[in-house]
């Protein structure tokens, strides 16, 4: 009588044979996401744009990718249709709460993971925005402190007149005084409120969410399709993503100078002319955030 564990590795490595049968076969690709979402608002419309290459290589045309969406107990899928270049595919999604969204791209044999989505309430996202200058459009107000300093200095200026026709050293003295008193309140009280009005103004940098170069780089890795290629157990949960084992570098302990790989990024065939490594047509921010991952520790 056969054992329960005989039958469970018999099928065990059934499941690892037809698994691995598309790959020898030459059944996978890589998938690129053209770029990372951001600011993604619940509710509103995005663009997710991507390509499919067989290898890293061969754009791959006629498929019917799938995305899908998961938070908690919702579940969205997305049908990307080919726009642009050949093997290229995009699709709109609207995710329709706030929260952290997992989704995976679905093509060819391939199901890549994709950095997760935070998705924020649109109040939130309103919330974030530097303030506008509402002052501009409300009507004006005269303060009683300027019609008091108007007074003055007319009442100044008629003395000032009275002065110079009587001649007296020492009104003049008094009148050019309070003149000079006068004009210095005026340019103090227009100085004071436009400081503090500066002072109170919010900067894009302190509203603005940022992340580091590093976990940029991170992001992009997988973003990009790099992880299809080369293991790195620096990426969370790296067991998750479908690594090909096709002799790529191992990128967990690895590290080169950043000239060297900011060619080998830019276009990896000026740095080894019969390289398998695919053009990604990174642009520099991109680089600049992959060197920095690849490099860190």
């Amino acid at each position: 009588m056969i054992s329960h564990f005989r039958i469970s590795l018999v099928l065990a490595l059934m499941l690892a044979l037809i698994l691995a049968v598309p790959v020898l076969a030459g059944g996978w690709a890589v998938i690129t996401l053209d770029e990372l979402p951001s600011s993604v608002i619940a509710g509103e419309p995005f663009t997710v744009g991507f390509m499919v290459l067989q290898h890293g290589k061969t754009p791959m045309t006629n498929l019917e990718p799938v995305i899908i969406a998961r938070s908690g107990s919702e579940k969205l899928s997305f049908l990307p249709a080919e726009e642009g270049k050949p093997g290229h595919y995009a699709v709109s999604l609207t995710l329709p709460t706030e929260g952290e969204w997992e989704w995976t791209i679905h093509a060819f044999s391939m199901e890549q993971q994709m950095p997760t989505l935070s998705v924020v309430a649109p109040a939130v996202a309103l919330a974030s925005m530097p303030e506008t200058k509402s002052q501009l459009v409300e009507s004006p107000t005269i303060s009683p402190l300027l019609i008091v300093r108007a007074g003055a200095l007319g009442m100044g200026l008629i003395a000032l007149a009275y002065a110079l026709r009587r001649k007296s050293r020492v009104a003049i003295a008094l009148t050019a005084l309070c003149l000079t008193i006068g004009v210095g309140s005026f340019m103090l009280g227009s100085a004071v409120p436009a400081a503090e009005a500066e002072s109170k103004s919010p900067t894009k940098a302190a509203s603005a969410e940022s992340i580091s170069q590093v976990e940029l780089g991170q992001r992009l890795f997988v973003a990009k399709g790099c992880i299809t290629c080369h293991v790195n157990t620096k990426i969370p949960n790296h067991d998750d993503y479908w690594t090909i084992d096709m002799g790529a570098t191992n990128l967990s302990n690895f590290s080169a100078s950043p000239e060297i790989l900011r060619i080998r990024l830019r276009n990896p065939k000026d740095a080894k002319s019969d390289t398998q490594m695919p053009n990604l047509d990174l642009s520099d921010s991109e680089i600049e955030a992959l060197i920095a991952f690849v490099n860190s520790k």
